[in-house]
C-alpha cells in the first residue's frame, strides 16, 4: 500500500490555520513517520535512529512553543491537522491512522512541554507491530504509560465528560478529569481498577468483510522483504540531508547486490530501476544523483553479473529492451563487467544488446577494453575488437597490433577491420602484415583496403607479393585481388607490367593464359585511364573469340567507371 505524508503538494490555508501553521503541522508529520520507519529498523542505538529523534523533536517544540498544541483527527485511513490531511495509508498492516481508529481513538493531542520520551514511546505503541496473541490495545498501552503531555479522546469521552457543555470536548484537561474522578472518593471508597473495554464495536458490511478478507489473504502472500524495501524506499525520496541521503543510498545498492547474489533477481532489478530513475530525476539535486550514480556502480559486481547472465540465459525476466536500460542505468563505471558480462552470455540477441550500449558508453574511456583483449575466450576478444572498431579510438592500436598474428582466423578478421576504420597512418601500415596471412580471405581484404585507401607505399610490397613462389600456387581471387591494387596504386606506370601479362604466350598450357588475361584486365580496370582503353583495344584485335570477350567486358567496366567520373560533381 502507498503511504502518503503531504507536503509535496500546495499548502492551503484554512479559517482556523495559517499557511506557515499547516507547513509546520505537515513537517512534524513527516519527521513522526520517518522515525516510526525507522524504530522497526534500527536498534535504539544507531546514529540514524537517533538523528531522526532529534530532528522530530526539534520540530515537534517548535510547533508546540509556536501554537500551543499539536491535535491529530483521526480517520480510518487518515490523519488531520484542523482539516487539512498530512497522513494517508490505507494499508491497515502499516497505517497509523488505521490502528488508532480501530481501538476507538478519533483525537490526539501533544501538549507544549511534551518529553523526547513521550515521543518516542507513542510512536513505538502506534507504529510498531504486535502479535496477535497480544490482548492489550493501543489504549491501554498509552494508558499504562501514562505520559503527562500526550491525550488520547475516544469515541465516547466527550459524551460522558462533558455532557454539561452540549457534547463539546475540551481535549486538553481530558486527562485532569479522568484523574479526578478517582480523587473525588475516599481512601477506603477507592473502587478496583476498572476492566477496559472497547470504546466502540465497528459492525461491518458484506462487503467491507470482502475487502478485509481479501486484504488477509494479500498480507499473508507478501513477504518481509517488500515491507523493508517500501521503508527504505520512502525514507530516501523524502530525505534531504545530503549526508543521510548518501547512506540510504548506499544501503540501497547494497541491498540489491545481496538480493542477487541471494537469488532474488526480482527484487533486486526492480531497486535499481527505482534508483536509475531516482538518477535521472531533474527534482534531485546534482550532488544526490552523483551519489546514485556512484552507488550504482557497485552492484554489477563479478557474482552479480554471472546471476545476471544467467537469468538472461535461462529465463525471460529480462527482455532486450529492459537489458539494455539495465546497463545504461549501471553506466560507465561498469564498462569492465559489462565485458564480463559479454563473455558468460550465451544468447546472441542479448550480446548484442551489450555491444551496442558498451559501443556507446565505452567511446570516452577505450583503455578500459584492454585487459579483455588478452582474455582465454576467443569470442569475447573478437567481440571486444569490433567494439574498439566501432569506437574507432587509435589509443588502443598498440595492444591490438599484438592481435595481427593471434592464433584465431575470426580475431585477425576483427582487426583488420579495426585497421581500415582507425585513421592513424600506423595503422595502415600494419596492414601490410595481412598480406602474409595464412588465410587467403584476410590477404585478399588486406589488399583491396591498401587500394580503396591509396596507400601508395604498398605498391612495392605488393609487387614483390608478384615475384614470390607462394604466389604462382594461389587461388585466382587473389591474383585477381593483387593485379586490381597493383592498378589503383600504380595507375599508368603499370602498364608495361599488364601489356606482358596480355601478350605472353603459354604454347602448352592455355588455362594458364586465360588466368593472365584475366588478371591484366582487372587490373587495367583499376586504372581507369584512356591508355589502359587503348591498350586493351589493341591487344583484342589480336585475340581469339574467348579472349577477346573479357578483353571487352573489361573495356565495358572501363567506360563505366569514365562515365561516372564525369558524373560526378
Amino acid at each position: 500500500m502507498t503511504e502518503m505524508v503531504a507536503g509535496q503538494q500546495e499548502t492551503v490555508e484554512t479559517p482556523d490555520a495559517s499557511r506557515e501553521e499547516l507547513t509546520l503541522a505537515t513537517e512534524v508529520m513527516q519527521s513522526m513517520v520517518k522515525t516510526s520507519k525507522g524504530f522497526k529498523i534500527y536498534l535504539p542505538n544507531n546514529p540514524l535512529l537517533t538523528r531522526f529523534v532529534e530532528e522530530l523533536n526539534e520540530k515537534m517544540g517548535k510547533h508546540l512553543s509556536l501554537y500551543g498544541e499539536y491535535r491529530l483527527d483521526i480517520d480510518q485511513f487518515e490523519l488531520r491537522y484542523k482539516g487539512k490531511t498530512v497522513y494517508e495509508n490505507r494499508d491497515p498492516k502499516e497505517s497509523m491512522a488505521f490502528k488508532m481508529y480501530s481501538d476507538g481513538i478519533r483525537f490526539v493531542i501533544f501538549s507544549e512541554g511534551l518529553e523526547e520520551y513521550e515521543l518516542c514511546g507513542f510512536l513505538e505503541i502506534v507504529g510498531k507491530d504486535r502479535p496477535s496473541d497480544v490482548d492489550d490495545d493501543i489504549v491501554t498501552l498509552l494508558w499504562e504509560k501514562n505520559f503527562p503531555h500526550l491525550v488520547t479522546v475516544l469515541t465516547d469521552d466527550f459524551l460522558e465528560f462533558d455532557a454539561d457543555v452540549g457534547g463539546h470536548v475540551a481535549p486538553s484537561s481530558q486527562q485532569e478529569k479522568i484523574t479526578g474522578i478517582y480523587t473525588a472518593y475516599s481512601p477506603e471508597e477507592i473502587p478496583p481498577s476498572p476492566l477496559l473495554i472497547p470504546q466502540k464495536i465497528l459492525t461491518l458490511s458484506d462487503k467491507e468483510t470482502d475487502w478485509l478478507r481479501k486484504a488477509r489473504e494479500a498480507d499473508e502472500k507478501r513477504k518481509p522483504l517488500d515491507d523493508v524495501i517500501q521503508i527504505i524506499t520512502s525514507i530516501l525520496v523524502g530525505e534531504h540531508d545530503p549526508v543521510v541521503f548518501g547512506e540510504f543510498v548506499g544501503i540501497m545498492a547494497k541491498l540489491a547486490e545481496n538480493l542477487f547474489n541471494s537469488g532474488e533477481v526480482r527484487y533486486a532489478l526492480n531497486i535499481t530501476w527505482f534508483l536509475g530513475n531516482l538518477a535521472r530525476n531533474e527534482q534531485i539535486p546534482e550532488a544526490n544523483r552523483a551519489e546514485i550514480d556512484r552507488a550504482l556502480g557497485t552492484i554489477l559486481s563479478p557474482d552479480t553479473a554471472k546471476i545476471i547472465a544467467r537469468t538472461i540465459d535461462t529465463s525471460e525476466l529480462l527482455s532486450p529492451d529492459k537489458l539494455r536500460d539495465l546497463l545504461l542505468i549501471f553506466g560507465p563505471p561498469a564498462v569492465g563487467r559489462m565485458c564480463e558480462l559479454l563473455g558468460l552470455v550465451e544468447k546472441m540477441k542479448m550480446r548484442k544488446v551489450i555491444i551496442q550500449v558498451l559501443c556507446e558508453i565505452g567511446c570516452d574511456a577505450p583503455e578500459v577494453f584492454i585487459p579483455y583483449l588478452s582474455d582465454s575466450r576467443w569470442y569475447l576478444v573478437r567481440n571486444i575488437v569490433f567494439i574498439l572498431t566501432r569506437i574507432g579510438s587509435p589509443a588502443t592500436l598498440d595492444s591490438l597490433m599484438a592481435l595481427i598474428s593471434h592464433r584465431e582466423v575470426r580475431i585477425r578478421k576483427e582487426v583488420l577491420g579495426y585497421l581500415e576504420r582507425v585513421p592513424d597512418p600506423k595503422a595502415k601500415t600494419c596492414l601490410l602484415k595481412f598480406l602474409r596471412d595464412d588465410s587467403s580471405v584476410i590477404r585478399i581484404r588486406a589488399l583491396q583496403i591498401l587500394a580503396s585507401t591509396r596507400c601508395t607505399f604498398a605498391l612495392k610490397p605488393i609487387l614483390a607479393l608478384t615475384t614470390s613462389e607462394q604466389f604462382q600456387e594461389r587461388d585466382i581471387m587473389e591474383k585477381k585481388a593483387v593485379c586490381e591494387a597493383i592498378g589503383e596504386l600504380g595507375a599508368d606506370q603499370m602498364l608495361p607490367l599488364f601489356r606482358e601479362m596480355l601478350t605472353k604466350k603459354y604454347w602448352f598450357n592455355k588455362a594458364k593464359e586465360k588466368e593472365s588475361i584475366i588478371c591484366a584486365v582487372a587490373g587495367l580496370v583499376k586504372v581507369r585511364s584512356a591508355s589502359a582503353a587503348k591498350l586493351l583495344e589493341e591487344v583484342s584485335a589480336v585475340k581469339g573469340d574467348e579472349i577477346r570477350d573479357i578483353i571487352i567486358q573489361g573495356l565495358g567496366a572501363i567506360a563505366a567507371e569514365s562515365a561516372k567520373g564525369v558524373a560526378a560533381p
